[in-house]
Order: structure tokens, then sequence, then C-alpha cells
């Protein structure tokens, strides 16, 4: 009942407040001033006149028409138009319900007499990028530039802080144009405010050498760049932020950054031992992180540029496991469980360098550089059962290792560029080399032990001293010869690739006698030299205009592998292998907001040299694996479609993706189980496999009045596909269908209450081809529910809450979970400083439970996590950058 009168009151409270609104149409036409040629795309917006806040905004059509209308308290406001390369043009008006304004004209930027107006539009198209102004976009106080991102129509932002725009995933993050720890794109978006941001575009991501030539991006990836306003680019600013805890759980965070337009210098560092920042959310294991970082960024005169950044992290993850999967044999499945618990810490240096230049007008060049340390140490211990299908206990087993490493990665990038004169020629010089060394001691006390058997059970104790290097040189020279009107290009290419593997793995088995580990193992040592090298040449044709940017590309591989095997000289193998790959796409802007991608595609894989040697690998006495010489590369033909458009004038956009591949000569692995269920392992090439995949992703934007607004977006995808299998010499084939449709809403009232609601459904049908083999359907429900309530205007409540429910887990799992965590908040020190009381598992049911289904078999299991505590939290923020308020007209 009292549920009822709540929801009650809330409709009533939010007719009444949109009640009180007055509903406006504005209806106009703009044009540019000397041609009085229509405007297309020019963006017209509404701001309140009181705190300059967005009311509404719109973008003219090809006509250069618009259409501006909705509901608003406000009587008054200024009316904005602006348009790429024009002045922008303001004025008052009254808000009536029916308005028509007289011809609109846009005066050239380059007039000197033009008035100036300080004002941004909430979004300008600028060719492929797209530019948002972050004061258009109302978000909770202090908010992060996460936060604001998580507000841009066609963005999505998912659990790990991965961002995709319209299904495509953002591979940099750059602030005024420059590198912020590469490494880690969290880095900026989760520490950086967006009150310091101007502005946010996002571009297609391409190389310095890319940008410099304007060639189209080579890769299918997204870059967005955080952009300060020169004029209030120099001071400082930042944050700390430190947490105390029951149970000993503490967080500390903090930022400083110094910026002083050419010159940028940022420092960080953040430790906790809660998981965050995903804190409770059927995260698997505890970790506990400290990290400290800086970034310096500095324009070196006119033509030049460096960017440095240095990162260390310490972290340690904890984790039990306890694990059922089901073994599928044709006649003879059998089962086991595992329990195991590990501790590992990883350690980690990294160091990225970039310099680029300009040498003269027409040669550019771009030099990376990049170091990193990786130390590490993992504790394990697990033990297992294994029983037949009459649950017959078959064999047990036992680990304890202990395993320290230490692995270092130094590696180089060149790009030399030169334009040749006027027409779009070019030629360009890449080399790459990477050298990586990898160490490790470990100690392995294991027992395999066979029940009912006349095999021998296999105990070990042994020291294993593994010392792996690979080295690897790339070089390439690409040159572009102009055919059509900067329409045509070809593209002549030749790379050069050559990799060297050496691997280094001696086993000392334990002499009692002796008491150390002084008897070396020849059947679990090795000690090989792998090489493979290649040349590439390829042609590419290019063609592109305002709407079409088309390319085909040829090539043929020479490629050789060769295997060296010092202890074992019988198992040396060199293979050769020549082959024709191709691939070819079509870019097709159909207007300003809509465009058109399809692409084919014919790629080669090479068996690796651990699937052609011949040799015997009994490291895991359960699953002994032979290689087989005889193996053909893979040839995969693909097919892709996707479009996507964004119309920013009637606020709701919509990507859709179709992939399709198949597979020939595929490498899959080949199984024989014998009475103690032992697995033989082999590998053969089979056709036959294929998958399609189909993605859709539409959402829409309801400005209710100028109090509140509404976000809905709904995505869903399909994927089929069909993989063949062995086992027991028995062929049968497995087909997955999963669909996964999503639903997301969201809901802003003023900047007083924010609530954010997602559903997703995974559901997974698996069929095999086996008769007396039953189908298996996984279900996965899965809903998140965020909301952020000023209760006064200094004191905020926020709750995050997630369940998962799995009903097919077998019944020793716990099928269902929830994790809620809720915080108050309370501000001060004129908004910059904030302390936070929060509960985290509030109800004290948070789980980690997944089922999962392949060709080979079926898996539950159930992870450590974290349990329920509380947090005293106090924030600080500082801000120094200069800060200019809009000039009025």
């Amino acid at each position: 009942m009292k549920k009822s009168m709540y929801i009650v009151y809330f409709l009533l409270f939010a007719t009444t407040a949109m009640a009180q609104s007055t509903d406006f149409e504005i209806k106009g036409a703009v044009s540019g001033v000397m041609d009085s040629i229509p405007l297309e795309s020019a963006t017209i917006y509404l701001q309140n006149n009181k705190d300059n806040s967005l009311i509404k905004y719109t973008t003219s059509n090809r006509k250069g028409e618009f259409t501006l209308s909705g509901n608003t308290a406000y009587k008054e406001a200024t009316l904005f138009v602006s348009y790429v390369g024009s002045k922008t043009f303001s004025k008052k008006i009254t808000l009536q319900s029916k308005t028509t304004l007289k011809p609109i004209y846009l005066e050239n930027s380059s007039m000197l007499d033009a008035v100036m107006i300080e004002s941004t539009s909430p979004v300008t198209i600028k060719q492929d990028t797209l530019e948002f102004d972050p004061k258009s976009f109302k978000t909770k106080r202090n908010a992060s530039v996460e936060d604001f991102i998580k507000k841009l129509p066609g963005v999505q932002v998912d659990f790990d802080g991965n961002i995709t725009v319209n299904g495509v995933r953002v591979n940099k993050i750059l602030v005024n144009g420059r590198p912020f720890f590469p490494n880690d794109l969290t880095m900026a978006t989760q520490n950086l405010t967006k009150e310091i941001i101007e502005k946010l575009q996002i571009t297609d991501s391409k190389t310095n050498s890319e940008i410099f030539t304007g060639e189209q991006a080579s890769g299918d990836a997204k870059t967005i760049n955080l952009v300060i306003k020169e004029e209030n680019n120099k001071g400082a600013f930042g944050k700390l932020s430190t947490g105390v805890g029951d149970n000993d759980r503490y967080q500390l965070t903090g930022n400083y950054n110094r910026f002083n337009n050419s010159r940028n210098l940022s420092f960080i560092a953040t430790g906790n031992n809660i998981n965050a920042p995903n804190i409770g959310f059927s995260t698997k294991g505890i970790r506990t992180i400290q990290k400290i970082g800086a970034s310096y960024n500095e324009d070196l005169g006119k033509y030049s540029s460096l960017s440095v950044n240095y990162m260390y992290s310490d972290a340690e993850l904890e984790n039990q496991k306890t694990q059922f999967t089901e073994y599928i044999v044709p006649e003879a499945p059998y089962f086991s469980n595992l329990r195991d618990r590990s501790i590992t810490e990883n350690r980690s240096h990294t160091m990225d360098l970039e310099y680029q230049t300009l040498l003269g007008e027409t040669m550019h060049l771009n030099l990376q550089s990049s170091f990193a340390s990786l130390p590490s140490k993992r504790n394990y211990k697990s033990s297992a059962e294994t029983f037949d299908e009459f649950d017959e206990l078959i064999n047990t087993s036992t680990v304890n290792s202990t395993d320290n490493a230490a692995q270092t990665e130094f590696r180089n990038t060149l790009h030399l560029t030169k334009k040749i004169g006027e027409q779009g020629a070019f030629i360009k010089l890449t080399l790459n080399q990477d050298l990586r060394n990898f160490d490790s001691d470990a100690f392995v006390a294991s027992e395999l032990l066979f029940l009912n058997s006349t095999s021998s059970d296999i105990l070990r104790n042994q020291f294993t001293d593994t010392d792996d290097m690979n080295a690897s040189f790339d070089a390439g020279i690409t040159f572009r010869v102009p055919i059509y009107k900067k329409k045509i290009f070809m593209d002549v290419n030749y790379n050069y690739f050559s990799q060297k593997d050496e691997s280094d793995k001696a086993v000392f088995d334990f002499n009692t006698n002796q008491q150390a580990f002084s008897d070396f193992n020849d059947v679990l040592s090795s000690d090989f030299t792998n090489r493979n090298i290649a040349s590439v040449p390829s042609v590419k044709f290019n063609y592109r205009n305002k709407k079409i940017n088309a390319f085909f590309n040829v090539d043929y591989t020479f490629r050789t592998l060769e295997n060296e095997d010092q202890l074992r000289p019988e198992l040396n193998i060199k293979r050769s292998f020549d082959i024709f790959t191709y691939s070819g796409g079509i870019r097709y802007r159909v207007n300003r907001r809509s465009v058109l991608n399809a692409g084919a595609q014919l790629s080669n894989m090479i068996p690796s040299l651990s699937q052609l040697q011949t040799f015997t690998d009994v490291t895991d006495p359960l699953n002994i694996v032979r290689g087989n010489p005889n193996l053909q590369p893979q040839n995969r033909y693909a097919f892709h479609v996707d479009y996507r458009t964004n119309n920013f004038k009637k606020g709701y956009g919509l990507f859709g993706k179709l992939k399709v591949t198949l597979d020939n000569n595929r490498v899959v692995s080949r199984y024989t189980i014998d009475d103690d269920l032992v697995r033989e392992t082999t590998f053969v090439n089979i056709d036959g496999n294929y998958n399609y995949y189909g993605y859709v992703d539409v959402y829409k934007q309801l400005q209710l009045n100028t109090s509140s607004a509404m976000r809905i977006r709904l995505n869903g995808a399909i994927n089929h596909s069909k993989r063949i299998n062995f086992n027991n010499d028995i062929r049968y084939d497995v087909k997955t269908t999963m669909y996964t449709p999503s639903l997301g809403v969201d809901f802003e009232w003023k900047q007083r209450l924010d609530i954010n609601a997602d559903y997703n459904l995974n559901f997974s049908q698996t069929r095999y081809s086996l008769d007396g083999f039953n189908d298996e359907e996984i279900t996965m429900h899965e809903l998140n529910l965020f909301s952020e309530i000023q209760i006064f205007e200094r004191l905020h409540w926020e709750n995050r809450v997630r369940y998962i429910y799995n009903p097919n887990v077998s019944g020793d799992f716990d099928k269902y979970a929830w994790s809620w965590n809720s915080g108050i908040s309370y501000s001060f020190w004129d908004d910059t400083a904030s302390l936070s009381l929060r509960m985290y598992d509030v109800l004290d049911q948070n789980i980690n439970t997944r089922r999962i289904v392949t060709t080979d078999f079926i898996q539950n299991t159930q992870s450590l996590v974290l349990q329920r505590f509380f947090m005293l939290t106090f924030d600080w923020r500082f801000n120094s950058l200069k800060k200019k308020r809009p000039k009025p007209k």
C-alpha cells in the first residue's frame, strides 16, 4: 500500500511540474549571407537567459529550414544558430505556442565587422568528427569524464570502462590531441572531471602518418579527444579521495595536473583493496592494487611534439574457485570436480615515448618507443576428482605450485613519410622492432592417482627453469601513385617480417638421496628455436570523393616456418607456405548523418609450430598433446555490412551490423580418451565451420520538458555458429545460437533525480549431432539499476543495484544474487569537497557464478567475491584553470 502511495505521489508531482510548462514552436530558415545558399546541418538551440542552460536543440534540413519545439517553464530565452566557418547568430525571443522567424543569414567568420558570440552548440558535425559541448549535457555533481560520455547519443560504456561509439570500440583517449596514459584509457575517463573539458571530439582513429597524408583510417576504431580551451589551458587542477572502511578496507586516489598551453604535466596515484572501480558487482576474487603514474606532453616549437608516459602498478589477486565440468565424449561422457585457491602478484613498470616532427613542409617523422618490466609471483593449490558416466571415481589429482617470473618488453616503431607533389602522392617507410624476454622459476608438486586401474600413478616433485626470448622485426615501404584527380590512387607496398623464438625449459626431478632438484628430466624439458619469415608484396587501389571511400587490396605472402630442437633433432621441421589473400571495402556517406559500410575479405592463418611439431607434450598428465606435421593453412572468407545514422534533430540513432565468416581447412583439436580418462590431443584440418553475426542498436532521446528528459536504448545481437569436433575418432557437429537483447532507460529530473536502468538477457542454444546426447540451453537474466537523488542542495543519496539469475547452473551452485551498493554524500567548501558514507553489498548476497558451453565441455564455476563492508570517504577537488564567462552580445 505504501509503495502504491509513493508511486501516485510521484506521478502527481511530475504531472504538476509538467502542467506548469509552456509549449513552444519556433520555425525559421538559415542561409549564408554572401550567396544566400541554404545551410544544411546548422545547429539551432535555445538557452535559458538566467544560467545559460540548454533548453532544446535541433539541426537544419537541406533547405536550411528548422523547427524547434518543446515545452518549458521559462517565458524568455536566447536562440542561437551556429554553423562551421560562420559567426554564431543570437536573438532573444519570447516563447510562444507558434513563432515564425524572418530568414537568418550567417556571416563568414573571416569578416572583421562580425559580432563575436561566445556560445557553443550542443553537437557540431565537422566532416568525420562529432563534437559535443559538455555544458549542454546534464550530469551529476562533480561528474567524471566517463559520467559525461555515458550521456552522449550512440555511446556506450561497459562494466570495465570500455567505450564503444555506434558499436565501434574506442582505442585512444587524447587530451588536447596528446596521449594521456595510452595503456589505460580509464586513467583519463575515470580520473579527469567534466568541468575542465571545453569540448569532446569523436573521430576515426588514425596514426600520425595517416593524419599527415590525409589517408583514410586503416582500422575500425574511434578516438576521443578531450579539449581544454586554449585561453583556459593554463593552471592546475586535480582531486584527492581517501576512504577508510571496516575489515581493513581502504581506498586512495589522487591526481595533479599542471597545464601551461604547450606543456602538460600530470601525476596520478591510486590504491585500494576493494576491487575498485567495479566494487561488489560479481567481480572474481579480491584484488589489492597500487598504481602511480606520470604523463608529460610538450610542443617543441611549431613543428615538433614530445609525449612521455610512465606507470607503476603493484597488484595482488586472491581467488578461490569451485568448478564442475562435464566432458562431451560420444557414448561415454565423464565429469570432474575441481577446487583451487590462488594468490597472484603482478608488478609492472611501463614507459611510453612518442616524438613527432616535420622535416620541412613535406616530410613527417614519428617515433614511438615503449618499455615494460613485468615481474610476477603465483602460488596455486588444487584438488580434483574425475568420474565416469556411472559416477564411479576413476582418478584423483592434486597440484601445489609456486612460480616466480620476470618479463621485459622493448618495442620501437618508426614512420617516415614524404609527400610528393600536389596530387596526393607520397612514399612511406615503416619499421617495427619488438624484443621480449621471459624467465621463470617454478616448483611443482603433483599427484595423479588412478583407481581400479593397471596404470601407474604419476607423482612429481620438480623444479622448472624457463628462459624464453622473442625477437621480431617488421619493415614496410609504401608508394602512393595518384591516377585520377586526387580521387583514384594506387598503393604499391612491400613488407618484410622476421620473428625468432628461443625457448629453453629445463625440468629437474627431486633427488631424495641428494635432497636437491638435480635429476634432469629429458621428457618434460625442451630446448628449441622457432623462426617465422615472411615477404609480402601487395597492391591497393583507393577511390574517394565527398561521399564514397573505397579500396581493394591484393597481396601474396611467401612464408617459411622452421623449428630446430636441440634435445630432439629428429623432430626438426621446416614448412613453406605461399598464400594469396585479398580485401575490399566501401564507405558510402548517405548524408551528413548516415554512413553505410560494406566489405569482403579472404584471410589466412597458418598453423603454429607447436601444432605442426610431432613432439609429445606430457606437461599435463591428463591431457597429452602431439602435433601434426601435415596441417594446411586455414582460409577464412568474411563479409560484413553495417549502417549508422544519428539524427540529432529528432534525437534518435540507429546502428546495424551483419557479418558472415566461413572457414576452410580450419585447425581443430582431435581427442582420444582412454579407460583412465586420460586425453590424447592432436590436430587436424576440417571444412564446414561458419559463423553468422547480427547486431542492432537503437536509441531515442525524449525531452519531456525543460526539467526532465528520458533516453531509451534497445539493442540486441544474434550469433549462430557451427563447429566440427572429434572425440574418440567420432566426428560430430556443434551448432550454437545466442540471443542477447538489452533494454536501457535513463531518466533525469532537473539535477535532483537521475535514474538509469537496463535489463540484459543472454540466451543460448547448443545442439549436438550426437545421438543420445542432450542439447543445452542456457539463460541468464541481468538487471542493473542506478539512482542518484538530491535530498537537499548539498546532500545526495546514490544506489547501484545488480541482479543476476542463472537458472541453468547445477544444483550445487547459487542460481541468483543481488548486489546493492548504497551511499550518502554531503558537499561543502563551495562544492569542492564532499564526505560520503557508503555500504557495499548491502544484502550480503554478492556471488560470482557462471555456466559456459563449448564444443568439448559444459562447465559451472563459482569464484571468491568481496563481502559486505562500510567505507567513509573524503573527496576534494581543486581547479585553477582560467575561466572566462560568455560575453553578451
